[in-house]
């Protein structure tokens, strides 16, 4: 299994998030989770929005290209904005996403979103709340959302509803997702 865990923080410490960095791991059966990239976004000018962007060839596609800053971009600027950070350097709350059900096809149809926070020095994780977005016809769209406050307003909008959708959009786009290997 692959999955996304993207980390904020507040650096400057002005209460707000100005860092991203986004890892990207490769899970196999039996083995420690590997970590097979990283990307990272910054902040700088305290607006919400990604100014210096590390991307690396975040697609895989085989190229660094202004479209890998694009779709970090696209997830920082997004992600910064649901108040899901972390004080200074620290680590303790994030969010992972992984593709959680497939079509017969093989097309990804369900994105799951999780946030979560550790809760001790051992580094004891709880899921404080998730989201999902969900392709239900199979045709690489993804139309419906889950009823989730994603910014922790006390309000499940349309604002939450678009930002689930930014995010699962641009972890599709990421093309950080397998097909689970059928057994017979």
């Amino acid at each position: 299994m692959r999955y996304l865990k993207a980390t904020a923080q507040d650096r400057s410490g002005n209460g707000k998030p100005d860092m991203a960095v986004l890892q990207f791991f490769q899970r196999a059966d039996n083995d420690p989770d590997e970590l097979v990239h990283e990307a990272v976004a910054v902040d700088i000018t305290a607006d919400g929005a990604a100014d210096i962007l590390l991307p690396g060839d975040i697609n895989a596609d085989g190229y660094k290209s202004a479209e890998d800053k694009v779709l970090l971009k696209a997830f920082v600027d997004t992600f910064l904005k649901q108040g899901w950070f972390n004080p200074g350097d620290t680590w303790r709350r994030y969010l992972t996403m992984h593709v959680s059900h497939w079509a017969k096809d093989g097309v990804p149809n369900a994105i799951k979103l999780n946030f979560y926070q550790c809760c001790s020095l051992q580094g004891k994780r709880a899921l404080v709340y998730s989201a999902a977005g969900y392709d239900g016809d199979s045709d690489g769209v993804l139309e419906s959302f889950t009823n989730s406050d994603l910014d922790r307003d006390d309000v499940a909008d349309h604002r939450d509803k678009l930002a689930i959708k930014v995010l699962c959009n641009a972890f599709l786009a990421f093309d950080w997702h397998t097909q689970p290997i059928k057994t017979a």
